[in-house]
This record gives C-alpha cells, sequence and structure tokens, in this order.
C-alpha cells in the first residue's frame, strides 16, 4: 500500500480508482464487478494481456537489440517468425514502417528518438516491444483478443456455448 509523498505507479493507483468507482456505481444497481465483466465477455470476447519488462542500463545495447530486430536475416527484413509462431505484420514506429499498410508507412507518428515495434502473429497475438521514455526499461506487451462466444481451452480458442 501506499505510504509517504511520492507515488510509485500512478497509472496502477489511477485504475483502482476507476474499479473503485465502478464496483460503487455497479452496486447502486445492484450488480457486481464479476457480473460486468461476463457481461464484457459477451459483448467483446475474452482478452488476455501480458505486460511487462527488462532493465537494461546501457543504450547503445538497446539500439543494437531493435536494429537486429530490423535487420534480422538481412539489412532491412524482420522476423518472420518467433518459434513455431508466423508473424503475419510488423509496424515499427521508429521508422515508419508497417507491412499491414498498402504502401508499407505507418499511419501511426513517426518517432525517432524512441524504439517501438509492433509484431501481428498469424494467430492472432499481438506483441509490441517498447523503450521507456524515462526509465532503463525495454517495456513488452502481448495480448490477444477471442472473438464473443469463444474462449481460450489448453492451448487454442474453443467455441462456449451461449448462455
Amino acid at each position: 500500500f501506499m505510504c509517504g509523498t511520492s507515488v510509485l505507479d500512478k497509472d496502477g493507483v489511477s485504475a483502482a480508482v476507476v474499479i473503485a468507482e465502478m464496483a460503487a456505481w455497479l452496486d447502486t444497481k445492484g450488480q457486481t464487478l464479476a457480473h460486468q465483466l461476463t457481461e464484457i465477455y459477451k459483448t467483446y470476447g475474452y482478452h488476455i494481456s501480458k505486460t511487462s519488462y527488462f532493465l537494461c542500463y546501457d543504450p547503445p545495447t538497446i539500439k543494437r537489440i531493435f536494429e537486429r530486430l530490423r535487420n534480422f536475416d538481412m539489412p532491412d527484413s524482420y522476423p518472420t517468425s518467433c518459434g513455431t509462431y508466423g508473424i503475419l505484420h510488423v509496424r515499427d514506429v521508429t521508422t515508419g514502417y508497417d507491412s499491414s499498410q498498402l504502401k508499407k508507412k505507418s499511419v501511426l507518428p513517426v518517432s525517432k528518438n524512441s524504439q517501438m515495434i509492433t509484431f501481428t502473429f498469424q494467430n492472432g497475438c499481438v506483441a509490441t516491444l517498447r523503450t521507456s521514455g524515462t526509465e532503463p526499461k525495454i517495456k513488452y506487451y502481448a495480448e490477444m483478443c477471442a472473438l464473443p462466444g469463444q474462449r481460450w481451452g489448453n492451448s487454442s480458442l474453443s467455441t462456449e456455448p451461449d448462455s
């Protein structure tokens, strides 16, 4: 819990306040957060995400990591798979490249002063690697979304009966 005058993780604290506000509002309607989450799953499908980071105190090493991803097998080539998982598209906001676009140009603004590459896998997973603007971190975000009416089984999506 938070003590003192510094906020250790302002994003987490802000999210907790929003969830508390939502829980209070739902309670006035006789509903719970669990019920609301079930309704969200029915409307938007199941979502799963994994986020974390690696510490790296050497900026040249960070630059080499991202340059290696941009020049994987040869100059100006990105990986086409990660293990057995095929990569469908790559978006590199640092260089302005996006293989999903007709002219291969990112529709997101180019940010040459930071590193950020997103991989969209054939199985629907989307994974982004980026540097932090304030800390010596390489952050990663991976997410998958199932369609409404589907959920994850042991290792793949399975159809869930409507209830």
